[in-house]
């Protein structure tokens, strides 16, 4: 049996996601989405590069779960495709590629798991665990302490 993969992009939303439904209905999430960019120099620092744009949009369900999901502003991950469109604009006619995503989920911002950390070093306390849109089954589920006793493990 084949292991599916498929594309993937991680970055933020950009501008101010638009959910509109299509003509038959469909829900139709809209955003754009830049992805940071650097370059890794032959001493190990990085120059940052211009951030790089595209569209990414979702249908049906990935579009409700990513309108229930993002924010403008907030981190992603995707899974998707890249698809070229064409369409006429004011008379002209405009090509270029848009991410269509399948699956979408939410990082957190880089501040906020900054912020995390710091609190979670002056507490000396575990970091608060994410929230969970959905329910987990337990099966999925980690196990409450990561570490056996010896005793366990002996038996």
């Amino acid at each position: 049996m084949a292991i599916h993969t498929y594309q993937s992009f991680s970055g933020y939303v950009s501008t101010e996601p638009v959910t509109d439904p299509t003509r038959d209905g469909t829900a139709r999430f809209y955003a754009r989405a830049g992805q940071r960019q650097a370059r890794r120099e032959q001493d190990g620092s990085f120059t940052k590069l211009p951030t790089q744009y595209m569209p990414i949009v979702a249908y049906g369900e990935a579009a409700e779960e990513a309108a229930a999901l993002l924010n403008k502003g907030d981190n992603f991950t995707a899974e998707g495709r890249i698809r070229p469109i064409k369409y006429v604009k004011d008379g002209k006619t405009i090509e270029g590629d848009e991410f269509e995503v399948w699956k979408i989920g939410r990082r957190r911002n880089d501040a906020d798991r900054s912020a995390q950390t710091d609190r979670a070093v002056v507490a000396d306390a575990p970091a608060e665990a994410p929230r969970r849109s959905r329910d987990v089954p337990p099966e999925f589920a980690s196990p409450t302490t990561s570490r056996q006793t010896p005793a366990a493990l002996a038996l």
